[in-house]
């Protein structure tokens, strides 16, 4: 039997990296039926910044990439977002306002919440908290936008990935506080995802409803597979840059490495059905 293998939170970039159409050939070669292809900054695509527009070019550039994906014969999630780092460079290299650089991050928002809503966009991600040292402000400025991502989990079904730092209980228990503060219930909870969670951090969210996806790494893909059930997903974070190659790791790497760890025995087809696959398909609402 094939192992199929799902990236569910991954990044392309054809500017400067491989692009989606080489990623995805690659990653099928392998196994690969599903991926989470999420946007990445204006900066990174080599686009002038010049406000809220760049974010627009941004999304137009993305969503070309998972159509090219998507014709590679990949099934593909398309996400777009406001990093949380951004609001440090837009501080930081372009002398914004934080005031007006919480404005444009829920402008950004609202727009990409309007295209998930029509079906052009699957999701907003990734949106969160900086997990690096800096100031109170723009910890409050990331976080305020998130909240207004969450939203559109409540109100239309949204998938949003979560960039946050890994601190387990506290982590979790942050973002859930701030999410019933939205008046939201359990409904939607599953379409909130964990992205890059460790382990610990992975089996509070999924305590509380939500979904988590761990590095596929071999430490962390490891570690998972002992302390969980098969409960929580797989990602690559390819970040697609030829400056940082590798990063996080690739998609085709992280099917390799299933394919050794299901050889050595550490772990069973069905558990790697039951996350390539079946939970693939209840968060995503896709099939192979």
């Amino acid at each position: 039997m094939r192992l199929l293998v799902a990236d569910t939170h991954s990044h392309s970039n054809p500017i400067r990296g491989l692009g989606a159409s080489r990623i995805a050939e690659r990653f099928k070669k392998e196994g690969g039926w599903f991926m989470a292809l999420v946007s990445l900054s204006p900066w990174a695509y080599n686009i002038d910044f010049e406000g809220f527009e760049s974010y627009v070019k941004v999304v137009d550039l993305h969503l070309r990439e998972c159509k090219e994906a998507e014709e590679e014969g990949l099934k593909i999630a398309c996400l777009a977002g406001f990093h949380p780092a951004d609001v440090d460079r837009l501080i930081d290299k372009y002398r914004i306002e934080p005031g007006n650089v919480l404005e444009l991050g829920l402008r950004v928002v609202e727009y990409l919440e309007n295209l998930c809503r029509e079906g052009v966009l699957d999701g907003i991600g990734e949106v969160g908290r900086q997990h690096y040292k800096t100031s109170p402000e723009r910890v409050l400025i990331a976080s305020a936008i998130m909240e207004r991502a969450m939203q559109a989990a409540r109100d239309y079904g949204c998938i949003i990935h979560l960039h946050l730092e890994n601190s387990g209980k506290i982590t979790v228990e942050l973002v859930d506080r701030a999410y019933r503060r939205l008046g939201a219930d359990n409904k939607a909870t599953s379409r909130i995802v964990f992205h890059h969670a460790n382990p610990k951090t992975a089996m509070e969210a999924i305590a509380r409803g939500y979904s988590a996806s761990v590095p596929g790494i071999p430490r962390l893909v490891e570690a998972a597979i002992s302390r969980l059930e098969p409960s929580f997903t797989l990602e690559s974070d390819h970040i697609d840059d030829p400056y940082r190659p590798g990063t996080v790791t690739y998609p085709w790497d992280m099917a390799l490495l299933l394919k050794r760890l299901l050889e050595r025995g550490v772990v069973d087809s069905s558990y790697l059905e039951k996350i390539n696959v079946d939970l693939v398909e209840k968060i995503y609402k896709v099939s192979p």
